[in-house]
């Protein structure tokens, strides 16, 4: 016999509290009920699951793969009664969307607007993250799918890729800075500018940081440095500074004519940007349209690039 879905969830409330006292309020029940409850799992499953001592409660090498999945279920307990929810209000979703900025700039906006025309009754929520918490976010099914470099860290246990495109980083200056007429710049062309880069925190920064490596260049020590896209941006937007983006992220400022990307001749100068989503759970209707409706946005941005030669 399978264990009580409660259970799961009292076994979750004390591996987050580290006892039964906490747990037993948290739940709002008894603590003689709880460890009947733990100790019914216990006999159910034939292992035990908790470690109690006077510190508190530790959970056993078992304990911790039932917490682990008991907080999967928790999550997807919870999307689908908000599933339910919505489609008693006649709407679809809500589709969860993990963004990186490059991703967020163009290519998932371009892509909702097009799945909205196909279900016009969809909630959709687009989150900006980082891969170390997409990956477990997709894992416990609270983001759907992820858009965003892919590539860039060692496969991730239980994550599926897909390759959309690959976004060129671009050198990118004001619109009347004095290198916006160069149509291409190279990594040593660029040796006296003033920069602003990427942070240390980021895999961006490492990517960079490689490509002055290959050029047989030191990293720039006369720099403003930032974790923020954005703030990177308008650096180079308002003063000398000179930036090396994915071509994608500037896209809107190039359009209004605030920023010029210039093609980097650096071998090596792009990173694939693709969808990632949990191997084991079926895409749900909403998602499996979504990703359609990225692959069609890219086939789109192919059929409209000039043609050479």
């Amino acid at each position: 016999m399978y264990p009580d879905y409660r259970q799961f969830m009292h076994l979750l409330a004390i591996a987050r509290c580290g006892s039964f006292s906490g747990a037993a309020t948290l739940l709002r029940m008894s603590q003689p009920a709880l460890s009947n409850s733990i100790s019914q799992l216990e006999s159910r499953l034939k292992t035990r699951v908790l470690d109690r001592g006077r510190s508190g409660a530790r959970l056993t090498d078992a304990g911790q793969a039932l917490a682990r999945h008991a907080e999967i279920l928790e999550t997807q307990m919870e999307r689908a009664l908000e599933e339910v929810r919505f489609r008693r209000m006649s709407q679809l979703g809500p589709l969860n969307v993990g963004v990186t900025p490059v991703a967020a700039a163009s290519l998932v906006p371009r892509a909702l607007a097009l799945l909205k025309k196909e279900m016009p009754m969809l909630a959709a929520r687009v989150i900006e993250t980082v891969f170390h918490e997409g990956m477990p976010a997709l894992l416990k099914g609270s983001l759907d799918v992820m858009v965003g470099p892919i590539g860039v860290y060692a496969p991730f246990d239980g994550i599926e890729e897909q390759q959309l495109t690959f976004d060129p980083f671009s050198v990118i200056v004001r619109e009347d800075h004095p290198l916006a007429s160069r149509r291409s710049l190279s990594l040593r062309q660029l040796a006296e500018v003033e920069w602003v880069l990427p942070s240390d925190q980021s895999a961006f920064h490492r990517q960079l940081e490689a490509l002055f490596v290959v050029a047989g260049l030191t990293w720039p020590q006369r720099a403003i440095v930032t974790n923020s896209m954005a703030a990177m941006k308008s650096i180079a937007m308002h003063s000398d500074c000179v930036a090396i983006m994915p071509k994608q992220l500037v896209t809107i400022e190039q359009k209004a004519g605030l920023l010029r990307a210039i093609r980097l001749t650096e071998a090596g100068a792009s990173r694939a940007l693709g969808i990632s989503w949990a191997k084991e759970r079926r895409l749900s209707e909403p998602a499996a349209a979504f990703v359609s409706a990225l692959q069609e946005c890219v086939r789109s941005s192919r059929r409209q690039e000039p043609r050479i030669g």
